[in-house]
């Protein structure tokens, strides 16, 4: 899925009406445990104080095939130093922003399965696992 801001920043830079802002030039994915919307909004990442949290940043992106693109390395966040939500609440979403704190939401889907991520984890998101493409 993608955001209203998302969808309105690359259509006004691909036909050059808004150039402002423009295309980011690093992009960072995380976890949400809660359903994101096209606003922007409802975004519940884990705290990054004392557990180890961080979005990560994207660098691996296989060229569009069809209007998609992959991840073609594996995605591995930090080593968990203590549960990233409240137990048993899952990471049930990824969330892509434009910055590693902050910034903004710009696409975002469900995870095909949701994880609970509980102290010494590492979470990883498979080579060719991650598929990105512009839909309404």
């Amino acid at each position: 899925m993608n955001t209203t801001y998302f969808k309105n920043m690359i259509m006004g830079n691909v036909f050059k009406t808004q150039t402002s802002p423009g295309l980011p030039n690093t992009y960072y994915i995380g976890f949400s445990s809660t359903a994101p919307n096209a606003a922007g909004g409802n975004v519940t990442e884990p705290s990054s104080v004392g557990t180890a949290y961080t979005r990560v940043q994207l660098s691996s992106l296989s060229a569009p095939s069809s209007g998609v693109i992959n991840n073609t390395s594996v995605i591995t966040f930090p080593e968990s130093t203590a549960d990233w939500f409240p137990p048993a609440t899952p990471a049930s979403y990824y969330v892509i922003f434009d910055a590693a704190s902050g910034g903004n939401l710009l696409m975002y889907n469900q995870l095909t399965t949701s994880r609970v991520i509980e102290i010494n984890t590492i979470a990883t998101i498979k080579a060719n696992s991650l598929y990105l493409q512009l839909t309404d």
